[in-house]
């Protein structure tokens, strides 16, 4: 049995393109080392949906992230895929690191970030 294209690895990248070009009526192997899919790397995650915060305003890895963030919330959306969103704390214990907090805060808001605030223990 031949196919038109054999993809290596059963993960999250693998079976998205494995779906992707079945759609485009293309015959297709996957085959995976593991005994299930998606034991390799995509099972190594942090498992989370980046906000957007950790790269520089308009630089390419921050564009991408917040690109990918909002497709990925509409494509779970139009699939009925669950999810949450639960957002994320970031907790400072030392001046210094409150300052770090503030710039992650202030480059946040820079890429468009709407929902970031700063809580403060008194």
């Amino acid at each position: 049995m031949d196919a038109d294209i054999t993809i290596i690895g059963a993960g999250v990248v693998g079976l998205a393109l494995a779906s992707e070009l079945a759609d485009r009526a293309r015959s297709v192997y996957v085959v995976e080392k593991n005994m299930a899919h998606g034991r390799g790397i995509s099972s190594r995650n942090s498992e989370v949906i980046h906000a957007g915060i950790y790269y520089p305003a308009g630089s390419l890895k921050g564009q991408l992230c917040i690109e990918g963030r909002e497709l990925l919330y509409e494509t779970c959306l139009q699939n009925n895929i669950p999810h949450k969103k639960i957002g994320k704390l970031i907790i400072a214990m030392t001046e210094n690191e409150m300052e770090q907090i503030e710039h992650l805060r202030d480059q946040a808001i820079r890429n468009g970030v709407t929902s970031v605030s700063l809580v403060a223990q008194k």
